[in-house]
């Protein structure tokens, strides 16, 4: 599977910046959206920052398959659950029992109001509502 509309929508929403940054939740972050860990080699360049982007992106291309079966998901909800785990980690995705129950019996209108049920909406409103409203319109 094609996974490019998922990576230009994370892109798309988390920005790139070459030099560090403090996150809205205060991690030290850089490039496009990757959580600097302690003694972690930070990238120059924008090269270096685009492969730690596809490094970061398998991690949470697996996270989603994990929580949800890919084959069984309509692709744009499962690019959805994609874009979660990469701004949230698979952990935090895992704590929406509730959408992902939604996802699970293909109940995408339900699942997309669980999405703003949560901690996350109040963290970044406009991105939950952007996906939200994508997850409530599959049919």
């Amino acid at each position: 599977m094609n996974y490019d509309d998922e990576k230009e929508s994370i892109k798309l929403h988390e920005g790139y910046r070459l030099m560090p940054y403090k996150c809205t939740e205060g991690h030290l972050t850089g490039g496009v959206g990757h959580k600097i860990n302690d003694g972690e080699e930070v990238p120059t360049t924008k090269e270096g920052w685009l492969k730690l982007f596809d490094k970061d992106f398998e991690i949470a291309l697996n996270g989603a398959r994990r929580l949800i079966n890919e084959e069984d998901t309509h692709p744009q909800a499962f690019g959805i659950i994609i874009e979660m785990c990469f701004q949230l980690g698979e952990f935090g995705v895992s704590k929406f029992k509730k959408m992902l129950a939604a996802v699970e019996a293909k109940e995408y209108f339900d699942a997309g109001w669980e999405m703003k049920d949560s901690k996350w909406n109040e963290q970044t409103p406009h991105r939950c509502e952007e996906l939200s409203m994508r997850m409530r319109n599959i049919s």
